[in-house]
């Protein structure tokens, strides 16, 4: 065979390769009663129950139907991870080590996130445990503009929902996070709208926002965290929530200038000795971790 048929030979594999990635990047595959774990290409549609027993890579859409429980499995059999870097609260954490990110699984979706449930039939991310506790798994990450998270409980987590990128257009309404040993919402690297949830049972945050664009923050009850709401950049919109039984209500940082309006805080009691714990490191509420 010549050469020049060689590498005509070649390039048709190649395109035929490329060809089949493209056609899969853009296909949708159903899933219902699976354990999942690795990366898939594609726009992906979860159903009933779902068992994640390692970090999973969305690279596509990812639909969640109503009533579909997704459970974290309190281990990682790809182990991917990497350590967090100290930053002068944290710096004792074991869940910032590398020996938690690469035992502990996480979700990330590319594009969009579309997690709509209703009042009867929830969507639940929760830990797979029997005794379920703080940091079973890591948190779900998502950066596609558009996304919507509606009636849905996440929960056991280090550190909950982590929208990233310019998510104007996103939303979390009508859900639950709770039982994080960092945040529930983390907006700091986003612009996503935040309104109408029930966040409770953080060792950070309820809501922590730095991103430069506008955050809504909008008619939310925030309660039992180390701080409501972390303001640490940004012009973010916070008003009508409600934060009880909190260290700090509204942190605000001096080089931020959000719009704050119309919010309730009922501190914590001074005498208040609820903690986060995480083996021997634990979260005072009103300090810092020792």
């Amino acid at each position: 065979m010549s050469k020049g048929k060689i590498v005509i030979g070649i390039c048709i594999i190649l395109l035929t390769i490329a060809g089949l990635v493209v056609i899969k990047f853009f296909s949708t595959a159903k899933t219902t009663n699976a354990k999942i774990s690795g990366i898939y290409l594609g726009n992906q549609v979860w159903s009933e129950g779902i068992t994640i027993t390692g970090d999973t890579v969305i690279l596509g859409n990812l639909t969640v139907l109503p009533g579909t429980v997704v459970k974290f499995v309190v281990a990682d059999d790809r182990g991917w991870g990497d350590e967090v870097e100290k930053d002068g609260f944290n710096d004792n954490d074991p869940t910032r080590l590398k020996s938690y990110t690469t035992t502990h699984a996480s979700l990330f979706i590319l594009r969009k996130l579309t997690a709509q449930g209703t009042k009867e039939r929830s969507i639940i991310f929760t830990s797979a445990a029997e005794k379920p506790y703080l940091a079973d798994w890591e948190s779900i990450v998502f950066q596609g503009d558009g996304s919507i998270l509606d009636n849905v409980v996440v929960e056991f987590t280090r550190n909950g929902i982590n929208p990233i990128g310019d998510q104007t257009h996103s939303v979390i309404k009508n859900s639950i996070v709770r039982h994080a040993l960092w945040g529930t919402i983390s907006t700091a690297n986003s612009s996503i709208q935040i309104i109408d949830n029930y966040l409770s049972d953080a060792g950070h945050e309820g809501v922590d926002l730095a991103y430069k664009g506008t955050q809504i923050i909008r008619g939310n009850t925030i309660e039992d965290c180390h701080t409501g709401i972390a303001v640490m950049g940004g012009n973010a919109i916070i008003e009508n929530n409600t934060i009880k039984n909190c260290g700090d209500g509204i942190f605000i940082s001096p080089d931020s200038s959000p719009k704050v309006s119309n919010n309730t805080v009922i501190p914590a009691l001074p005498d208040s000795k609820r903690e986060w714990r995480y083996g021997s490191y634990s979260i005072p509420i009103f300090s810092d971790p020792e």
